[in-house]
């Protein structure tokens, strides 16, 4: 997918999604006043604004990717949360994590942005934000697995989720902590997604490439199912501009 010029639809995605990207969509049924758009865009932009330029570039390709998932992977459904919940510094946890519209099952997800460096394609770019965020999640999912990223996890399935869904949700992320705290193995159901920046008008990642990575990948045997996503995106200021707008009321 390609984000070089926003279309109406990418804004309404935005205005539609922003509020329950960051707070979860069952905690703004609970107050849609206190967790409005422009009050989530102000929000978003004091954490955003404090930050270095390689952790902005983070933050608006993990949004972006947030966002255009529904529209690559349709049966997936976001439980994560993007705002960390006690201070303004980055989320502790994994970047996203998903439950399957059919069996409810979990999927874990790994989001890594970068720029095109000069005498790099975009392609070698993808491919190797790919790869990172493959081994990123499996040392996430391994035996040595921090209790903390799952705490994480089971809370946002709370505050993302209906009652009944959220208790399917956070029983099976505590199956998944309990089953590695033990040296026991766990279907690891994974989602890999890569931001590129660069120049969109001259050379694009190419849809061809990212199925031979993903494949690269599958055959390691290192995850049982997997699902890829890339962006890219001429710029970070793409998304963030328009952002900008919209806090501009509040």
């Amino acid at each position: 997918m390609i984000i070089e010029a926003l279309s109406d639809e990418f804004k309404d995605l935005l205005n539609t999604m922003l509020a329950s990207f960051c707070y979860g969509s069952a905690q703004i049924e609970e107050d849609a006043e206190y967790y409005s758009l422009q009050r989530t865009v102000v929000e978003f932009f004091l954490r955003y604004d404090a930050k270095a330029a390689e952790t902005q570039l983070g933050m608006a390709g993990e949004l972006a990717i947030h966002l255009l998932m529904p529209e690559a992977h349709v049966n997936l459904r976001s439980i994560a949360v993007f705002f960390n919940k006690e201070e303004r510094s980055i989320k502790k946890g994994f970047d996203l994590t998903f439950q399957a519209s059919d069996d409810l099952s979990i999927w874990y997800g790994e989001v890594k942005s970068g720029s095109v460096k000069p005498g790099e394609t975009p392609n070698e770019k993808m491919e190797a934000l790919l790869k990172t965020a493959s081994a990123d999640l499996n040392g996430k999912l391994g035996p040595h697995a921090t209790r903390s990223r799952w705490d994480s996890a089971i809370i946002d399935a709370g505050l993302t989720l209906e009652s009944a869904q959220a208790a399917t949700a956070k029983k099976l992320l505590r199956s998944d902590h309990e089953s590695l705290r033990s040296n026991g193995q766990i279907t690891k159901r994974a989602v890999l997604a890569a931001t590129v920046m660069h120049p969109c008008d001259q050379c694009c990642v190419s849809g061809e490439n990212v199925a031979e990575v993903a494949s690269a990948i599958q055959g390691e045997g290192t995850f049982s199912a997997l699902r890829v996503l890339v962006v890219q995106q001429s710029e970070v200021e793409t998304v963030v501009t328009y952002l900008r707008t919209l806090g501009s009321d509040a």
